[in-house]
């Protein structure tokens, strides 16, 4: 039955894809429409505007996270140079069959197989700390994220709370069954211990892996399937106590004000609240 089950995730994958995962157009990575109508070029734009501001304004422009001198990382991640865009139209018909998909069996099970191989692939890169996904893993991500919030939980989880805290077997738990007591009582536990417990400390170099996949994934999406990845990753950087998680999560606020998870992100570091143990490195670094 498993592997029926997952065969059809696949096949509902494929089936979403007009042509392969990726298109040349780099146009399009810009000029989607969101689900409501609106489109993304002028909301680029000004996330590109507003973006750059903000990073100079919080002195972030020579973090590692951009690797170099900002005006150069921000064109080669969100501008015509990147040469792999995915297409609007491929995306889109990758949501229907998924949204299809989840009314035909259900959300439990087509979330599992939705995830389940892109979620060993990604793990994978987070073990090695090799930020690579292939094009079809960040099509799937992006939808699926867009789809069902329950999936990008799950990649939180997955970057924030050590592997041996959350193996895959929970994070398929919490991507499927989000609203399972056994998955919201462990969620909850996991955060809570995770955010208050100064002694617990991400693992910076995990976190950081998984923060670059996910700028690749938002590098190559449109409007509004870069929304989530770039919300995950404003949050990451935030639980490591990094101040360029305001300039991150402003620029999905400017893409969609409707980002809950990027305005308690940027809210919460505008008013310098961080995560128990930043303030315990903050500390031992003054001492």
């Amino acid at each position: 039955m498993a592997n029926r089950n997952n065969a059809h995730g696949k096949e509902g994958r494929t089936k979403g894809r007009r042509h392969a995962a990726v298109s040349q157009d780099r146009r399009d990575a810009r000029s989607g429409k969101r689900r409501d109508g609106r489109s993304g070029n002028k909301a680029y734009e000004q996330a590109r505007n507003y973006g750059k501001r903000s990073v100079r304004d919080c002195d972030a422009c020579h973090h590692d996270v951009f690797k170099n001198a900002y005006d150069d990382v921000f064109d080669e991640r969100f501008d015509d140079v990147y040469a792999d865009a995915f297409d609007m139209e491929d995306l889109e018909m990758m949501a229907d069959a998924f949204h299809a998909d989840r009314r035909e069996r259900g959300p439990q099970q087509a979330n599992a197989d939705w995830i389940r191989d892109p979620l060993d692939e990604w793990l994978a890169s987070l073990d090695d700390g090799i930020a690579v996904l292939d094009a079809e893993t960040m099509a799937v991500f992006a939808v699926g994220m867009n789809e069902t919030l329950s999936i990008r939980d799950a990649l939180i989880l997955s970057l924030i709370v050590d592997e041996r805290e959350c193996p895959k077997s929970l994070l398929m738990e919490f991507a499927s069954r989000p609203h399972g007591e056994k998955a919201k009582r462990s969620m909850s536990e996991l955060l809570t211990r995770a955010f208050e417990d100064e002694r617990i400390t991400p693992d910076e170099e995990r976190c950081r892996t998984g923060v670059s996949m996910l700028l690749d994934i938002a590098t190559v999406s449109p409007v509004p399937y870069c929304i989530q990845p770039l919300a995950v990753a404003a949050y990451t950087l935030w639980w490591l106590g990094d101040v360029s998680s305001a300039a991150l999560a402003l620029q999905c606020l400017v893409l969609d004000e409707d980002c809950s998870l990027a305005a308690m992100v940027f809210s919460a570091a505008d008013r310098g609240v961080f995560p128990a143990w930043c303030a315990c490195k903050n500390s031992e670094a003054e001492a």
